[in-house]
């Protein structure tokens, strides 16, 4: 079985940190993003992935070798110019001679692939659906399903009244069989959520929603950037991380307090410096002494300065937070 990642888009809302790294490379807790659904597939004897690219393609080429060291061989697709979700995935159709799953490049989750597979496959299903299960569904599209579990409907921007009432909603990962690719035009902007689906329904082939308690979480905005990292640290995401989590809070003779959990990838931290809860320091990071961080994302090669103050924020690579700066709840790169 091959795997196709969609890993096409601007990373619009996670701007300015996604104008020189695309957004399926960024870094969740100090490894890229990509990595951590590489070590999935891997998990699942998922072996042979297509990256599908678009923007700043030429940086995907260092994940290669990566991806290799971890099991699964992975080649780069490049589209010329944007083809969406579903046309991005119908280049590649002629590759494709048996089921084939689909990542979104920004979803972050622990998925029992091989169990969505098998439930695929049990109902001769044309195209399946990865489907979580939301508290409020009002900024989704609730995905009714019969009693086997087949997709009736799609419910985009349901009514405030029944949002609230939550739901299940489309997770972003599917199981397909190739003949449903077959009618895309090549070489042309094509949606799953709003073309691909809606015809399956119209025509009415099998389609089916796999309802998973797996973690799940969009990384597109930096809200939810820092939500998936404040996740690992607090346990509830299944995710290898880069360096090692400081799960008790300790204090030193030279006034440098951590405060679990922390994630710390070789950082050097100067005396008096406050560190967590919640934070993730990036290899080669720098705190100065006497600074402050709480809740935020510090990647790699950053320095914070001197008696500076960072919270609820993202300090992108290589920024310098100047001495005795206070930064709350913004992005810097």
């Amino acid at each position: 079985m091959k795997a196709l990642i969609i890993a096409g888009g601007f990373g619009t809302r996670l701007r300015p940190l996604t104008d020189h790294v695309p957004k399926s490379l960024m870094p969740i807790a100090n490894r890229p993003f990509l990595e951590h659904q590489v070590r999935l597939l891997a998990r699942h004897g998922v072996s042979e992935a297509v990256l599908l690219t678009g923007y700043l393609a030429a940086e995907f080429e260092t994940f290669i070798p990566r991806a290799a060291e971890i099991g699964v061989k992975v080649e780069i697709s490049t589209e010329d110019h944007p083809l969406g979700t579903a046309g991005a995935v119908r280049s590649r159709l002629e590759d494709l001679d048996d089921t084939a799953i689909v990542f979104n490049g920004d979803v972050l989750t622990d998925l029992d692939v091989s169990a969505m597979v098998e439930f695929h496959r049990a109902r001769g299903s044309a195209l399946s659906i990865a489907l979580t299960h939301v508290a409020d569904a009002g900024a989704y599209g609730l995905v009714p399903l019969d009693a086997q579990g087949r997709i009736e409907r799609f419910v985009e921007k349901p009514p405030p009244e029944i949002a609230a009432l939550g739901g299940w909603i489309n997770a972003g990962t599917y199981v397909l069989e190739p003949r449903v690719l077959a009618d895309i035009p090549p070489d042309t902007e094509w949606s799953f959520e709003y073309q691909v689906f809606p015809s399956l329904l119209e025509r009415g082939e099998p389609m089916y929603g796999f309802q998973s308690d797996s973690y799940w979480i969009d990384i597109g905005t930096p809200q939810r950037y820092l939500q998936a990292h404040f996740d690992i640290l607090s346990g509830r995401s299944n995710v290898e991380v880069g360096g090692r989590i400081i799960a008790e809070s300790q204090s030193f003779a030279d006034g440098t307090t951590i405060e679990a959990p922390c994630l710390l990838d070789h950082a050097p931290v100067r005396p008096g410096a406050v560190i967590g809860p919640m934070v993730c320091l990036g290899a080669g990071a720098l705190v100065g002494a006497g600074a402050r961080i709480e809740r935020s994302v510090i990647h790699e090669e950053a320095e914070i300065g001197e008696r500076a103050v960072v919270r609820d924020s993202i300090v992108g690579r290589g920024v310098r937070v100047e001495d005795d700066r206070e930064v709350v709840g913004v992005t810097l790169a």
